[in-house]
């Protein structure tokens, strides 16, 4: 006879709207960055610009640890943030950018909005979390709501090559993110009260924006960087201090209280704030695209209003992946 193992569901209001509100920072600012990456980005090379970015997030959260005197991770959670910092810095960054680049802003943010899955399916292998089958049909909603918002820019006239290796590039950037989500996680249940989110943070960008610098000097070109922008400096600015810094502390704070696959599908809204950037600088969007905000909005909603459940020990003490355990879960 199979043993059920015990489980424990996570409401979506147990922990109070602390977490939701992290959230709702990290989605403004997310929402945000694409109107000023594409300013930013008509003065230099994708991956100069994405070190741009990264370099003065890494030195601000540097000065707030060192003020705040915020503890460095140490064991076990010091290599989580180590690890987590070429995959959500480097990888995401240079990623996004360049299959924005190759593949087009519409294809590559279909792929790129295909995080939330890979959180969902690698978090049941690793953290143990399960999601019911309606939670799971509210990412599915969300991810069609993506779609439409993107719809009548799909395709374009990209050449194959370009597209194929964009699209490869926001995907993998797009499961990258999902991993380092999942190394947040990880290091946040084991930790317990002690993690310290802003010292994770700023191991995660010291490593991620280094790896960037490199990456800049080697095939960047940073001598055709137009230095004297002031539409660049203004962009990075934005990007590197709220899309980055504040937008990374918000998102890993969630992360402490509420399952990886719920925060990971609020990425959905991103998009929808972006469409209202647009409007707010006189982009008025058609119906479907009204139809995709309110599907992506519905899809979020879902996914945090049901229950995820998970086993008791998601996560053993030793670090190592949750053993396969046949559990029972119930539907709501």
């Amino acid at each position: 006879m199979t043993r059920r193992t015990p489980q424990r569901s996570s409401p979506a209001v147990g922990t109070g709207a602390a977490p939701y509100l992290l959230l709702l920072v990290t989605i403004f600012f997310w929402g945000t960055a694409f109107r000023a990456t594409d300013i930013g980005a008509e003065h230099a090379t994708a991956v100069a610009y994405s070190a741009l970015r990264a370099l003065p997030a890494a030195a601000a959260l540097v000065l707030l640890a060192l003020l705040l005197r915020s503890r460095l991770p140490r064991g076990r959670t010091f290599w989580y943030a180590v690890g987590s910092g070429p995959l959500m810095v480097t990888l995401a960054f240079e990623g996004i950018a360049e299959g924005v680049t190759l593949a087009g802003a519409a294809n590559a943010a279909v792929l790129i909005n295909t995080t939330p899955f890979f959180t969902l399916l690698l978090g049941r292998l690793f953290l143990g979390e399960r999601v019911g089958r309606a939670a799971a049909g509210g990412l599915i909603i969300g991810f069609v709501g993506v779609v439409l918002m993107v719809s009548s820019q799909l395709g374009g006239d990209v050449p194959r090559g370009d597209l194929l290796l964009g699209m490869g590039l926001a995907l993998v950037a797009a499961a990258g993110f999902a991993v380092g989500t999942l190394l947040i996680k990880a290091a946040a249940t084991r930790d317990g009260e002690d993690f310290d989110v802003m010292g994770f943070t700023t191991v995660q960008y010291l490593v991620g924006a280094g790896l960037l610098l490199a990456l800049a000097f080697l095939y960047g070109d940073p001598a055709s960087t137009d230095w004297g922008s002031g539409d660049l400096w203004a962009s990075v600015a934005w990007t590197a201090l709220g899309s980055s810094a504040i937008a990374s502390l918000a998102f890993a704070g969630a992360l402490r209280s509420i399952p990886a696959a719920r925060a990971s599908a609020w990425q959905f809204l991103a998009p929808v704030v972006a469409v209202i950037v647009e409007l707010i600088f006189g982009e008025a969007p058609d119906a479907t695209v009204l139809l995709g905000m309110a599907l992506a909005i519905t899809g979020v909603a879902l996914v945090s209003i049901l229950p995820v459940t998970h086993t008791d020990d998601p996560l053993p003490a030793d670090g190592s992946p949750a053993p396969r355990r046949s559990v029972h879960v119930a539907e709501p």
